[in-house]
């Protein structure tokens, strides 16, 4: 197995509004709690927690904080529990990346208030074109775990994009399979969920049988 990371993270200067003003505030992801506790110390306690995932929980756990919802594998569990009128409509903070453009936004056709406040940036991580090739070639498949690492790598491929289309690509879900499929590849295969751990669990199934 090669690894290739295609992309890294940078903090962004934010101000930190009046979290007391919030209901809810909504990690997607643990380079939000990173980027996002790295300025606030502490939690309201009337403020709930949502989170996606379990890697995001415990990132979390570790700070002493006890998410209110865990979430499975995206956003679209929020939306599901919105629609259903399970969960209290009320105020959202949402700390993430800067080019956030996700279904979460969603969520206001059903009552609520979201407000994105940018966090860090996601950068492309620049590899000399015999590096990547080397990596690249003798693999079989090549798996995406978010839009932005199909386009480090698109971006680190330069003019032998053709490369690409002769493995098997895997995606971690809709949304990095939709960026994938607008680059103009086939998605070969996807896990029941976008999660990193179901993705190794299952993908290790198909190819291996085990």
């Amino acid at each position: 197995m090669e690894i290739l990371p295609t992309i890294d993270f940078e903090p962004l200067d934010f101000v930190v509004p009046n979290l007391e003003d919030f209901d809810y505030i909504y990690f997607g992801s643990k380079r939000g709690v990173e980027f996002f506790l790295s300025k606030v110390k502490s939690l309201p306690d009337r403020l709930k927690v949502l989170v996606v995932g379990n890697r995001t929980a415990e990132s979390l756990k570790e700070r002493g904080i006890e998410p209110f919802l865990v979430l499975k594998g995206s956003s679209d569990h929020l939306l599901e529990l919105a629609k259903e009128g399970k969960l209290s409509k009320g105020k959202v903070l949402i700390p993430t990346a800067r080019d956030y453009l996700k279904k979460i936004h969603l969520l206001e056709e059903f009552g609520f208030k979201l407000t994105v406040l940018p966090v860090y940036r996601t950068v492309f991580v620049k590899y000399p074109l015999e590096v990547v090739l080397e990596r690249l070639k003798p693999s079989e498949v090549v798996v995406f775990t978010s839009p932005s690492t199909f386009k480090g790598l698109l971006y680190n491929l330069q003019n032998r994009k053709g490369l690409l289309i002769e493995k098997k690509i895997v995606a971690i879900g809709k949304t990095t399979g939709a960026a994938i499929k607008r680059g103009g590849f086939t998605v070969w295969w996807s896990p029941s969920r976008p999660d990193a751990e179901v993705l190794a669990r299952e993908l290790a199934e198909v190819i291996y049988g085990i």
